[in-house]
């Protein structure tokens, strides 16, 4: 799939229906950065989430999706089977080390050793954890303990970590046994900050509209809404959860700098690129992170959010979350 294709239709929707609804600070709790210098045992050509991509390309296309605006990310390391964490986690250091305007979390493997986690969290240029369940024996069943034990999750809370995580199993948030996994380990280690990728694994609104009314009263807790295109979705945390604990998140570039969008049937959700023509309508796709946008903005309309609830949303929100993890220095927003 192309990716970083910004076309006329984009921006006619950027311009029509999302302009007013942006505000003019962005924080973007979910991007991936990629370098094929880590790919260490993969084969083949870069292609899905092995999209090459530096800070400096994402603060360049960030700024093409989202012009006019003043924004800082989050980049998460790029989990992937046989890669080579280590070389990947100390590029990706580098990376935002010289963007001056982006956070970062490592990537974290459940055979990883405390001791070498907590030397990489030592270097203080981390601000949390990315496992994944790509790294788990049992990729489509895996509990969260799988891909992440509680030995690191120690380390995650001694050093007061954000960790972000995609939900494994078939029905994702509301899977009995990933529940009772977040009721434990949000009592477990209160230290760390959980931040339930997509809006907890929502793409399917049923899952998060089952899922909710438990996951609104645990600690802890977070959300960001990169590449879910279901309106429900964003309306059930926009009308049932604390907006405080909402993040904007884009899964940019590899997922949300696509053309196409996520469609759901049933209880499932797939990925769906657009018809090449279709007779009785404009069959032009826009961006996935497009998609999500606009079914966010419709969603915060019928849900009454007001400006303030939005801005926190894209910006003020993630600066809370950042208030409790450690101490980092301040952002700059400007950088280019």
């Amino acid at each position: 799939m192309d990716v970083m294709q910004l076309r006329e239709f984009d921006r006619r929707i950027w311009d029509e229906e999302l302009a007013e609804f942006v505000p003019g600070s962005v924080f973007d709790a979910h991007v991936h950065l990629w370098s094929e210098t880590a790919r260490g045992t993969l084969t083949g050509p870069a292609s899905g989430l092995r999209t090459e991509v530096d800070a400096r390309q994402l603060r360049a296309w960030s700024q093409r999706l989202f012009p006019g605006r003043r924004f800082a990310f989050l980049a998460l390391g790029t989990p992937l089977p046989g890669m080579d964490v280590d070389l990947h986690n100390r590029w990706l250091a580098a990376e935002v080390a010289r963007d001056g305007g982006a956070l970062a979390s490592l990537v974290v493997t459940p055979g990883m050793k405390p001791e070498e986690l907590a030397a990489q969290l030592d270097t203080g240029r981390f601000l949390g954890l990315k496992p994944y369940r790509f790294f788990a024996a049992d990729q489509r069943s895996a509990r969260v303990r799988d891909f992440f034990p509680d030995a690191l999750a120690e380390v995650a809370h001694h050093y007061g970590c954000a960790v972000t995580l995609h939900l494994s199993r078939i029905a994702g948030p509301a899977d009995p046994d990933n529940l009772a996994d977040l009721r434990d380990l949000t009592r477990r280690y209160p230290g760390v900050q959980w931040v339930l990728a997509h809006c907890a694994r929502g793409f399917n609104a049923r899952h998060l509209e089952v899922a909710l009314p438990a996951l609104k009263d645990l600690p802890g807790i977070w959300y960001d809404t990169s590449a879910v295109t279901e309106l429900y979705s964003h309306y059930l945390l926009f009308a049932r959860e604390d907006r405080r604990r909402l993040l904007f998140g884009s899964d940019n570039v590899a997922a949300g700098s696509v053309h196409g969008t996520y469609a759901t049937y049933g209880h499932a959700w797939l990925f769906y690129p657009g018809a090449e023509v279709l007779e009785h309508c404009d069959a032009t796709p826009t961006l996935v992170v497009y998609e999500q946008l606009r079914q966010q903005r419709r969603a915060a309309d019928i849900a009454g959010l007001t400006r303030a609830d939005i801005e926190d949303l894209f910006w003020n929100n993630a600066q809370r979350l950042r208030a409790r993890v450690r101490a980092h220095p301040p952002l700059r927003t400007d950088t280019t």
